[in-house]
């Protein structure tokens, strides 16, 4: 499946579906490319995309201007994602690893235990959130 149009799909969907019309504007890009990624990724990658995407809108600027960036680099059977806003980012004493956030625990089921892929999320330079998924692409 060819995914770059899914996800700048998914980049309007979530500024429709997130944000609340108070006169903020949220802005999107998407850079590198996704390239065709098999059917059996597509759909968890597309699931954990939008939740990451959301989490960005609702949390990360929620009041705030802002831009959202998905960068996609494809390396040999590898696939790396990056979503980078520069929102409030996370909050201090915030671990990864052991949060609770339903959001959260969704991706890391998905990324990580469906697509045997890694996910990170940590405070972005300059401010904001960057988080990041890196995934196999078996199966071609």
């Amino acid at each position: 499946m060819a995914f770059d149009d899914v996800a700048d799909r998914l980049l309007g969907m979530v500024l429709d579906v997130g944000s609340v019309d108070d006169g903020h504007v949220v802005t999107t890009r998407r850079s590198g490319t996704f390239g065709v990624v098999p059917a059996e990724v597509a759909t968890p990658l597309a699931m954990a995309l939008t939740e990451v995407l959301l989490n960005a809108v609702q949390h990360g600027l929620h009041e705030l201007n802002g831009q959202i960036a998905i960068n996609a680099v494809r390396a040999g059977d590898r696939l790396n994602v990056e979503v980078i806003d520069d929102g409030r980012g996370l909050p201090a004493a915030f671990d990864p690893t052991t949060s609770d956030r339903l959001g959260l625990q969704i991706v890391r089921t998905l990324v990580v235990g469906e697509l045997q892929g890694t996910f990170d999320i940590e405070l972005a330079a300059g401010g904001g959130t960057r988080a990041v998924f890196d995934l196999p692409l078996l199966h071609e």
